[in-house]
């Protein structure tokens, strides 16, 4: 594999896209031409770096209330075509399907209050 410097959203769209892919991280890596021990080292650095960034915005936020959740179905919408909430006050909160579970989490993570 012949070694390329690669900025830290290029590893970022990398570690998204083999999330995607389906594929063993070895097969993506190959495909890819980067090492498996890259991309679980970036794939750890960026999980840390969004638990670092949820922690910080979860000391900003103030405490929450849950409110009730109503779903209403979408036949319009394709299957996989994503979440969205809307909050009472209008506020909207979007999820596209491509969303990888890690990146999920950390914002479901900011919303909750502070145990």
């Amino acid at each position: 594999m012949g070694w390329k410097r690669r900025t830290r959203n290029q590893w970022q769209r990398l570690v998204e896209e083999w999330e995607r892919s389906g594929l063993t991280q070895a097969a993506y890596c190959r495909r890819k031409g980067i090492s498996v021990a890259s991309l679980r080292r970036w794939k750890r650095l960026l999980a840390e770096d969004d638990r670092s960034a949820a922690e910080h915005i979860r000391g900003q936020v103030p405490s929450q209330t849950f409110l009730p959740v109503r779903l209403v179905e979408r036949p319009d919408l394709a299957a996989g075509a994503g979440l969205t909430v809307v909050l009472p006050d209008g506020v909207r909160i979007e999820v596209g399907s491509q969303c990888s579970g890690d990146r999920l989490r950390v914002v479901l993570d900011a919303l909750r209050p502070a145990a």
